[in-house]
């Protein structure tokens, strides 16, 4: 693993650590509260309905659907390697993220104040682990294979802005917490950094 890649890692794991003894603590109970109520003063029906869309499509099925096409696509191109790439790393942030969950078991936000139905533990989100995971990774190939710049970057900024969407309905809709949903972008990243670090290699 390149240096930066190490330091990068270890920040987000610090990150991780951090959150994970707040809320075992119950510091982040009260500043996930504090932040959720100030959020409400923005809710809207439009802005629910809209999220709701958002955060189906970052869902088992909805990015599973999306990971399958792609792969097939990748596959029908003789992509073979970035297929199996974008499949290995999708399984290896769902086994992660569904393991810490059970670790934890931190329960989910009130059942009355949730805007859908989920069910499970709440820290890490699973969304938030999985979309982030998926779409890093997605960029790390768009960034090695698409040479012109601007396309590259504009690419890479819709790529990255997806799965901060997903987590935000995630908590806007309240079936995780603020910190639930930064501890699977980290998850999520750490994924990906372990992944590219030495999966990659070897599939490549």
């Amino acid at each position: 693993m390149k240096k930066k890649y190490r330091i990068l890692f270890g920040i987000l794991l610090v990150l991780f650590i951090f959150l994970f003894l707040s809320v075992k603590t119950g510091i982040a109970q009260a500043i996930d509260n504090e932040i959720y109520k100030f959020m409400q003063n923005y809710q809207r029906e439009e802005i629910t309905h809209l999220l709701k869309i958002i955060t189906n499509l970052g869902g088992t099925v909805g990015l599973f659907s999306i990971a399958l096409i792609t792969i097939l696509i990748l596959f029908f191109c003789q992509k073979r390697k970035y297929g199996i790439a974008i499949a290995l790393n999708l399984m290896i942030s769902s086994i992660t993220y569904f393991i810490l969950k059970n670790i934890i078991q931190r329960p989910r936000p009130p059942i009355h104040e949730r805007l859908i139905e989920e069910t499970a533990y709440s820290f890490p989100s699973g969304h938030s682990t999985n979309n982030m995971a998926f779409y890093a990774l997605a960029i790390c190939l768009v960034y090695q294979n698409v040479k012109n710049k601007k396309l590259r970057n504009g690419i890479c900024m819709i790529l990255g802005c997806i799965p901060i969407l997903i987590g935000f309905s995630r908590f806007y809709l309240r079936v995780h917490y603020i910190s639930d949903v930064i501890a699977g972008f980290c998850v999520g990243l750490m994924c990906v950094i372990v992944f590219m670090s030495y999966g990659y290699q070897k599939i490549k």
